[in-house]
């Protein structure tokens, strides 16, 4: 299945009739990748269940400075009611927030875990969570710049039912850690954010552009004449666009940092474009159309990607938390975007596809929980 076939209904209009009870505890804010993933899980997991969101933020500016680069995915998202807990600093204080939320009967409890970041709550969650009757789930998201990694949650998450991680490096980590007293514990594609090389410290910034549109050329070409002139040694601007005016190579002959521009006029076979994306820290396409070639590409490889509109809509992205939104008629919008996808060079990110697979995935513990009170009632 592609990526454009993986973009299927994630749970942001109206999905099939919710059967269960579920509570989503994890990272909340819509502008960084914590928040983003643990949004996924919710719209996705929303088609099978009534989810309770809640937001754990222990830190007040978790997010500061991140709302000048728009989320692509969350532009799709219709944002759910969330119940923010409040972060005491006590273990019986957050044992008391957490069971307001079980007061009803609950099927299964999920927490999202990002290592490195206080992740102190989850074992009061879990606990509490399991003194329901609520079958407990804690996904684990690996990505490569964690220090302690999945070490620092093994004794978080030695009570749950069952732990998904998303890296098998890290699944074998926290077995041996856990030792014989442990959850299950099972690899899942859409936490890991591993898989691309750091490369060196120059990063590769490709930009794809509609045929002569000098206008997002020029959009493009200013935002990246406003970097710093210490920084630029490090970066390479990569110009797909085909041509026929010799205005389109002077406007870049012109510009401030020609000498760091390479501007390709040529069309790409579908392998080329994987190499292209492959070596590339991060990708922008312009006015992308539902079946882009280059965005689909991008989704594929997985790639951080900013899609330049004008006016700030778009038709792809949904379910794709490695995107950014930018306009293309301020320069400065177009900067912050290709800086915040350029710092996340390191992570490959997750189809839209996996939020459905891991949805599934928690529909059948649910499944599990079910058949088991049935099977109890019957006796």
């Amino acid at each position: 299945m592609g990526p454009e076939n993986e973009n299927m209904d994630l749970g942001y209009k109206n999905g099939p009739r919710c059967l269960f009870n579920a509570v989503v505890a994890g990272p909340s804010s819509n502008i960084t990748i914590p928040g983003l993933m643990a949004a996924e899980v919710v719209g996705a997991f929303g088609m099978y269940a009534r989810v309770t969101k809640v937001a754990v933020n222990p830190s007040k500016d978790y997010d500061s400075g991140l709302h000048r680069a728009k989320s692509l995915s969350s532009f799709f998202r219709v944002e759910e009611a969330t119940h923010s807990f409040r972060h005491a600093r006590s273990s019986i204080q957050r044992r008391q927030g957490f069971r307001r939320y079980f007061k009803d009967r609950v099927e299964i409890a999920v927490a999202l875990v990002w290592p490195d970041l206080d992740n102190s709550w989850v074992g009061e969650f879990v606990d509490v969570a399991r003194e329901s009757g609520a079958q407990t789930v804690v996904l684990v998201v690996s990505h490569p710049s964690v220090n302690q990694g999945v070490v620092s949650i093994a004794n978080e998450v030695a009570h749950a039912d069952l732990v998904l991680v998303g890296d098998i490096m890290d699944a074998t980590l926290l077995s041996a850690t856990l030792s014989r007293t442990r959850p299950v514990i099972e690899v899942h594609r859409a936490l890991t954010l591993n898989g691309r090389s750091a490369g060196t410290d120059r990063k590769k910034l490709t930009t794809f552009l509609p045929k002569d549109d000098e206008r997002s050329l020029l959009s493009i070409l200013t935002a990246f004449d406003a970097m710093p002139t210490d920084w630029v040694e490090n970066y390479d601007l990569r110009v797909i666009m085909r041509y026929s005016s010799r205005s389109i190579s002077d406007h870049v002959a012109a510009s401030y940092f020609a000498d760091r521009v390479q501007l390709i006029g040529e069309d790409f076979s579908s392998l080329d474009m994987q190499q292209l994306m492959a070596n590339s820290s991060a990708m922008s396409v312009a006015d992308p159309a539902i079946d882009s070639r280059a965005f689909a590409t991008a989704v594929e490889v997985g790639i951080p990607t900013v899609v330049l509109t004008e006016g700030m809509t778009t038709d792809v992205g949904k379910g794709y938390v490695g995107g950014l939104l930018a306009d293309l008629l301020r320069p400065t919008s177009v900067y912050v975007a290709h800086h915040h996808a350029l710092r996340l060079s390191e992570l490959r990110f997750p189809s839209p596809g996996a939020w459905l697979d891991l949805a599934a995935r928690l529909d059948a513990v649910s499944v599990e929980v079910r058949d088991g009170l049935n099977e109890g009632a019957s006796l």
